[in-house]
């Protein structure tokens, strides 16, 4: 593949379709399925230019409209990003992790966070009733609530709020909680050995806040992911609600 300064596009038409309008499928779909296995085949590599609107038009036999309705798709995917003044370019892969395997594996880098983060709040505050019903504790009980944004690369990708009862982590607002990661801090300071989770994972659009601190625009695609950690005796010590940036990132689930 030639660098980004010799780079011609005519040798990448050859690898496109040529559309099919008499199907069921919408052409933009068309286009869409056909840029989308040029990237995720690898003959389009990363970083490299997209062929340009024009030629793209001319080999599709499309309008502007119904091709840039495509790469609007696309960009929304995370799969191409446009750059004002150079064109269209495949994005970046995107960090993955596997939804499968052991809790001990999950916190030490299946979710490849940076160690380093931002904390946006720390505050010890009585626990209500539903953090009373899901930590199992009682109505006099309190908790500390730990809101952070997580990055990936150095990109903001995560912003998360967790509920850790404070009676197991008495002085968790003191401690320097940006520059290490959260579950081994927890462990090494307070002994907490979180032995599995419970996690969900639903596909919801970014509002206002969530937008802010991620650098998306608003309504933008984001996983939500809630989890339930447990320690010994299967006792809740966690309950972790996160929005991550779905253009960044993926779940890899393996079937065996």
């Amino acid at each position: 593949m030639a660098s980004l300064d010799t780079f011609e596009p005519e040798p990448l038409m050859d690898g496109l379709a040529v559309l099919e309008p008499e199907e069921v499928l919408p052409l933009y779909h068309q286009i869409k399925g056909n840029i989308t296995r040029q990237i995720v085949s690898g003959r389009w590599k990363s970083d490299h230019a997209l062929p340009s609107e024009p030629d793209l038009c001319t080999h599709f036999g499309v309008s502007r409209g119904t091709l840039r309705r495509a790469l609007g798709d696309l960009e929304n995917q995370g799969l191409i990003v446009r750059r004002q003044g150079r064109g269209t370019f495949v994005a970046k892969p995107k960090f993955e992790g596997s939804v499968l395997g052991s809790y001990r594996n999950y916190r030490v880098g299946a979710v490849p966070h940076d160690a380093l983060s931002r904390l946006l709040g720390i505050q010890r505050q009585p626990a209500t009733p539903d953090l009373q019903h899901i930590l199992q504790l009682g109505k006099h009980d309190h908790v500390y609530e730990v809101r952070r944004l997580q990055f990936m690369d150095g990109v903001p990708a995560t912003v998360s709020n967790s509920f850790i009862p404070a009676a197991i982590a008495p002085g968790l607002d003191k401690l320097d909680i940006e520059h290490e990661f959260f579950y081994g801090l927890l462990e090494q300071r307070f002994g907490l050995a979180f032995l599995r989770a419970e996690e969900m994972l639903e596909p919801v659009v970014a509002d206002d806040v969530v937008a802010a601190h991620l650098g998306l625009a608003p309504g933008a695609p984001v996983f939500l992911v809630e989890r339930h950690s447990f320690l010994v005796g299967d006792k809740p010590g966690e309950f972790r609600q996160a929005y991550m940036r779905g253009d960044r990132y993926r779940y890899r689930i393996e079937l065996r």
